[in-house]
């Protein structure tokens, strides 16, 4: 009794995968037809294959809001290379902060550690502050942190092919 059920079971679930798969052949477009069809009330129409290619007068108007397609930014050649013949005597201007300002408009204000790792906090003309740890880059002319003292920063600068030390004291307040 229970073999039966069983077999028919089966039978019944074979039959409904091939109805549902015969209905869905129906549905899908033929593989023969190479042309998309559009249909016009009754009457189905295909599509030309001029029509499908990508046409490059794309526009993209909803009323106010920027196109998520286009750059932020757009970025002429010319006057680019223009400026760069115009900076070739200039240098560029650092996007670090600490490499922004000369080494000497910095002001030390504390040093944190002990003798084996130490941490110095600078503050800038606009009153922000830095920490500062040895190897760390500062000033226009690409000085380094080669050592932090207890009450002293001492920083190098490369300057026409000589090293300057530059040394950064702590003041005490009064």
């Amino acid at each position: 009794m229970k073999s039966l059920k069983l077999i028919i079971c089966n039978v019944v679930f074979l039959l409904a995968g091939v109805v549902f798969t015969h209905a869905a052949d129906e549905q899908a477009p033929a593989a023969s037809d190479p042309l998309p069809q559009q249909e016009q009330g009754s009457v189905v129409v295909p599509v030309p294959g001029a029509l499908m290619t990508p046409d490059d007068s794309y526009s993209y108007n909803p009323l106010g809001k920027p196109d998520p397609f286009r750059p932020f930014i757009n970025i002429d050649v010319s006057s680019r290379k223009k400026a760069e013949e115009g900076k070739k005597e200039q240098k560029e201007e650092s996007i670090f902060p600490l490499q922004r300002e000369a080494v000497e408009k910095f002001r030390l204000v504390g040093v944190a550690g002990d003798q084996f790792r130490r941490v110095a906090v600078v503050e800038d003309s606009a009153r922000r502050f830095y920490p500062l740890f040895v190897g760390t880059r500062i000033g226009l002319h690409d000085g380094k942190v080669t050592e932090i003292l207890p009450d002293r920063v001492i920083v190098d600068e490369l300057e026409d092919k000589k090293t300057k030390r530059i040394i950064l004291k702590l003041r005490k307040n009064i």
